[in-house]
């Protein structure tokens, strides 16, 4: 059989990554095949190349042994291959219909100056009835729970009746009986020689929905494997074994026993369940988790970001009652948030000013700022985050991305926290930075501030963590300390896959 797809020596560099870096690969008719590896390793990429949402910088692309080129997604889909984005792009003013058959609307009714709304409801109806889909037409998308949004983007996708069906994490927002239904629908294309290229986190899935895996490491292949040939354990094997490098500053041979900050039973609007963990004073205790998995709400959560539905904050024995940012800060909780552009920073801003905007209350007197002690603090942290700017009155957007991480990350030190929840500290930064903002963790941590870290790289967080806890669909699964701090036993706990009796692998 010849394949539908082939992937000829692909590569892709962003700013300061190779995400894709001479990949090769091809897919059969007829079959579903999993990109497989830990995140950042270049799977989205490489679906985004294969969509028209991204070029290469070089390699090639065949369909049917037919070299093509894809300048816009566009011309993807009139080649026959259709993609559901990880990030889903409902219009959420528009009615259902009216985004499943988005920019096709000539195609669904008469050509004329106006949409033809009936025609368009019709052919949702006929659409959805041929997959077993159910939705409501004429219901505004925006009003939808996030899994029917995410069968509207699939069913967005079918409309083009795709030769190649390409779904990034298309199960992550489903309930395991939608996820049956996709399975059902994924069958019913194979069995007509459609092909299925799929992106799952959960390992369960991989081998319920896949034929092929090829598997993807730093942006380069491993391996492309058929997946009755090979275990659960083969392929988690495939995505890590690799060394650690001596860029991390050592660890401290005991951390102290005595709890910093205890939380219990926590829980939001649905997507943390009963979180409950201490973290010790001078403690790094590390997040080993898969994209989507709670560990940003759990920590948002912590610091007040998100309402709390339930559950107690303990620091140093007393409970803490807040439910907003502001409070937790005072409280001694400071937060660096994942993105530093949108959630951080004020880029328009100088460096002083953003410096001093979560501490700010600390040198209000009568309720004007007192200048001489924001001097002092302002050229203290520059210093201490090394942070290089030709004057603090630079504004912050000006900076490189190093630049502006230590900026975020100086500011919630400002406000002298004794707990540092810090969310993908060193995303989007060179080498050189992280190695500082490393340094600088292990340093806070030995002044006694307690840090809990998520980092999407593994190797931050084993490089990192004195303690690890693994997370999972919104759920704490297991802790790991000493030598259980391996990138395979974290990717087990962010699987949730347990060792059995038998030597195999059971799903909680």
């Amino acid at each position: 059989m010849k394949p539908i797809l082939e992937v000829k020596d692909i590569d892709k560099a962003f700013v300061g990554v190779h995400a894709v870096d001479h990949v090769s690969f091809s897919c059969l008719p007829g079959t579903v095949h999993v990109l497989q590896g830990e995140n950042g390793a270049g799977k989205s990429t490489l679906l985004k190349i294969l969509s028209g949402m991204y070029h290469p910088d070089s390699g090639e692309i065949f369909l049917n042994g037919t070299a093509v080129q894809f300048r816009h997604p566009i011309d993807a889909q009139k080649k026959g291959i259709a993609m559901v984005y990880q990030e889903m792009s409902i219009f959420p003013e528009l009615t259902v219909a009216q985004n499943i058959f988005i920019n096709q609307e000539e195609q669904q009714g008469k050509k004329s100056l106006f949409i033809d709304e009936k025609g368009l409801i019709e052919n949702t109806v006929a659409l959805a009835s041929r997959y077993g889909i159910e939705v409501d037409p004429y219901a505004t998308a925006g009003d939808l729970p996030i899994a029917s949004q995410q069968m509207v983007e699939i069913l967005k996708a079918l409309s083009y009746d795709p030769d190649i069906l390409i779904l990034d994490e298309p199960t992550s927002t489903l309930t395991k009986s939608e996820v049956q239904k996709l399975h059902t629908i994924v069958k019913g294309l194979t069995d007509k020689g459609k092909t299925i290229l799929f992106i799952s986190h959960r390992m369960e899935e991989v081998f319920q929905f896949g034929d092929y895996a090829t598997v993807l490491k730093d942006g380069k292949l491993v391996d492309t494997v058929k997946l009755s040939d090979v275990t659960e354990e083969d392929i988690i094997r495939m995505m890590v074994g690799r060394d650690l490098q001596e860029i991390f500053p050592p660890k401290p041979e005991k951390v102290s026993d005595e709890i910093l900050l205890h939380v219990e039973k926590l829980n939001d609007n649905g997507h943390i369940h009963d979180i409950s963990l201490d973290l010790r004073k001078g403690e790094v205790l590390g997040i080993g988790a898969l994209d989507g998995q709670g560990q940003t709400e759990m920590l948002q959560t912590i610091a007040g970001v998100r309402h709390r539905s339930s559950g107690t904050v303990c620091l140093n024995g007393e409970e803490l009652k807040y439910q907003g940012t502001n409070k937790a800060i005072k409280n001694g909780i400071g937060y660096v948030p994942e993105n530093r552009k949108v959630q951080a920073l004020c880029l328009k801003l100088s460096v002083r000013e953003n410096l001093a905007l979560a501490s700010m209350y600390l040198r209000q007197k009568l309720g004007f700022a007192d200048k001489k002690e924001e001097d002092k603090m302002v050229d203290k942290y520059i210093g201490v985050m090394n942070i290089k700017t030709p004057t603090p009155d630079q504004q912050v957007g000006n900076l490189s991305g190093g630049n502006q991480q230590k900026v975020s990350i100086g500011k919630t030190l400002a406000s002298h926290p004794k707990v540092l929840l810090l969310n993908e500290p060193t995303r989007g930064i060179d080498v050189e930075a992280k190695q500082e903002i490393y340094r600088l963790i292990r340093k806070e941590a030995e002044e006694g501030i307690g840090v809990i870290m998520f980092s999407s790289d593994m190797m931050e967080v084993i490089g990192l963590s004195d303690r690890v806890i693994t997370m999972y669909e919104g759920r704490i699964t297991g802790e790991l300390s000493g030598d259980e701090i391996k990138e395979e036993i974290i990717m087990r706990g962010a699987m949730n896959l347990k060792k059995n009796t038998t030597g195999g692998e059971d799903h909680e």
